[in-house]
């Protein structure tokens, strides 16, 4: 398989690594061919000393280096800041290279001022997602296990986190992997029957071809099959709430949430925008959308309500079809939503009514009536949905890997579909195939691919 190779920056970088604004620590990370060195140039002479024990923590004060350039004012030798400095040799550092950490006092300018003593030390300040890569190029990372790093810190809620661990320790990968090895040992056969003679050649029978390629045409598409529940883990698990005016959907909403987020008033037509908020239900997140009343009446402001309730039905997993108790009979008219989304009706205001209030699960905003039973539904649909199992399997699969494990299945198809193809096709498109893998851990990757990749990541990650 043809390779493009990134070259590495052989350069030392230093970024602070930890979010701004006030708290107890604040992290600075070095790391490079000169980490020790530029850290030697900060701290007392005996704080790095050789031989450099890595990873034992010392308490040291940083100071300004000598013929560093003016900064604020500072002259060589004014104390800094207090701080433990942690080394980390390679290849046992996060980005595989020569590593020191600064742990800081936290606040906007200890942190900033042991950056810049690094940088006026010889290092230059790292762009985003830069130690990242570096972890990549040097084999500490694959890069799905890069991505799951940037999964892990943005996870708003508990089942998110645990399945970006997951493949941050590796799943995706040895999912991949175990896909690739037969589909490499059958292209090793086959390369192997075009060099040597019919007689000497190990040639693999039609049959088991086939039955090498099927399996893993199964098992990609059994990957893409979890790809919305990729999107569910980083996103959330969209929920909009539809119906007719002044039905309860703002009251249904602001119980779900406990609090008051949308206005609620009797007069119909209160809602006239799409209102958001988060909940987070048994350690799923969810995204709930309370939306304008649709009606064919609607004029106006209310009008353009409804085309954002209808823009907000297109990217709907779950919808929850409000009517109140005395509508259920009436076969309530609820605008279309996305393909694949989940429908549960759902009846407002039954603390108001009694006896047979028809098909939905009856809630009231006033009482707490049904909030429970509608909170564990929307659990079981939500896992139903795949989530279980990409959670289960620790995998969170993004556009990117759809795009990739598509190509894949693609060339497969053309594999199995093609009749009497020759060696030469049959390993051709098979080089291919496992091309498009390889791109997903990055064992093919090009410099294009890392810079879309990591320019989306933060400095400092």
């Amino acid at each position: 398989l043809e390779v493009t190779l990134a070259i590495l920056d052989s350069g030392t970088i230093v970024a602070v690594a930890t979010a701004e604004g006030r708290g107890g620590l604040a992290v600075v990370r070095l790391s490079g061919p000169e980490a020790l060195a530029i850290a030697g140039r900060i701290l007392p002479d005996t704080t790095l000393a050789e031989p450099v024990t890595s990873h034992l923590a010392r308490l040291a004060t940083v100071h300004w280096p000598d013929g560093g350039p003016d900064h604020h004012g500072l002259d060589a030798g004014t104390n800094l800041d207090q701080v433990l400095v942690l080394p980390m040799l390679a290849p046992n550092s996060f980005t595989g290279e020569d590593t020191v950490e600064f742990s800081c006092h936290g606040g906007a300018l200890p942190a900033r001022q042991v950056a810049a003593a690094c940088r006026a030390a010889g290092a230059r300040a790292a762009g985003p997602g830069e130690f990242s890569r570096r972890a990549f190029l040097n084999g500490r990372l694959t890069l799905d296990q890069a991505e799951a790093v940037a999964d892990l810190i943005d996870a708003e809620h508990s089942v998110g986190a645990r399945a970006a661990l997951s493949q941050l320790r590796g799943s995706l990968d040895r999912e991949l992997t175990s896909i690739e090895n037969p589909l490499r040992t059958l292209l090793a056969r086959l390369e192997g029957a075009m060099e040597f003679s019919e007689d000497e050649a190990d040639v693999p029978a039609p049959e088991s071809v086939h039955a090498v390629l099927g399996e893993a045409r199964d098992r990609i598409t059994g990957l893409l099959d979890l790809v919305p529940a990729g999107r569910h883990l980083r996103d959330g698990v969209q929920v909009v709430l539809v119906g007719p005016p002044n039905v309860g959907k703002s009251s249904l909403m602001n119980a779900l949430l406990d609090r008051p987020r949308a206005i609620v008033d009797s007069e119909p037509g209160t809602t006239r925008d799409v209102v958001t908020d988060r909940l987070e239900l048994d350690g799923l997140l969810f995204v709930l959308h309370d939306t304008a009343g649709v009606h064919e009446a609607a004029t106006g402001v209310e009008a353009q309500g409804v085309v954002r309730t209808r823009d907000a039905l297109t990217r709907a997993d779950i919808v929850l079809a409000v009517a109140t108790s005395t509508d259920a009979a009436d076969d309530v008219a609820f605008p279309e939503a996305a393909e694949g989304s989940i429908m549960i009706p759902v009846l407002t205001k039954g603390d108001l009514f009694a006896g047979d209030t028809g098909a939905g699960l009856v809630t009231s905003a006033v009482t707490g009536q049904g909030l429970d039973e509608l909170k564990r539904v929307l659990v079981e649909v939500a896992l139903a949905g795949g989530l279980a199992e990409a959670t289960a399997r620790g995998l969170v699969l993004n556009d990117r890997h759809q795009d990739r494990l598509l190509a894949c299945r693609d060339s497969l198809d053309e594999l199995l579909s093609a009749e009497d193809a020759g060696d030469e096709v049959v390993a051709s498109l098979l080089a291919v195939t496992l091309q498009e893998l390889g791109a997903i851990s990055g064992r093919v990757f090009t410099e294009k691919l890392l810079d879309e990749l990591f320019g989306r990541f933060c400095v400092g990650k």
